[in-house]
């Protein structure tokens, strides 16, 4: 009886680990692709709020115009909430010196 209950549970765990490996082998796939998709709207977000910035870089944000300083408050906001809690420090540092690069090159 001993002998069968021990392959039950050798049978078990065999199974739960070949599971587990399989799901991790196809997941990455789907998980790339909405990585590469977050950082591109990250890259667009990124962006507009660079040329915002570029454009009233001399003055304080209380003397902005309210239209933009509304715009750079929503493209901040999206910034924080879309991208900075989902990405790693080193993606978005990367996405800023590709949007400031992207930017001065034209």
């Amino acid at each position: 009886m001993k002998p069968i209950i021990l392959l039950v549970i050798a049978v078990g765990v065999g199974s739960a680990l070949v599971g587990s490996m399989a799901m991790q082998f196809f997941a990455p796939a789907d998980n790339t692709a909405a990585q590469l998709d977050l950082q591109e709207r990250c890259e667009k977000i990124a962006a507009e709020g660079f040329k915002i910035q570029v454009k009233y870089s001399e003055i304080d944000f209380d003397k902005m115009p309210k239209e933009d300083a509304d715009a750079l408050k929503y493209v901040d906001d999206l910034w924080m909430k879309d991208c900075v809690s989902k990405l790693s420090p080193e993606t978005l540092f990367n996405i800023a010196q590709k949007v400031e690069r992207d930017y001065y090159s034209g």
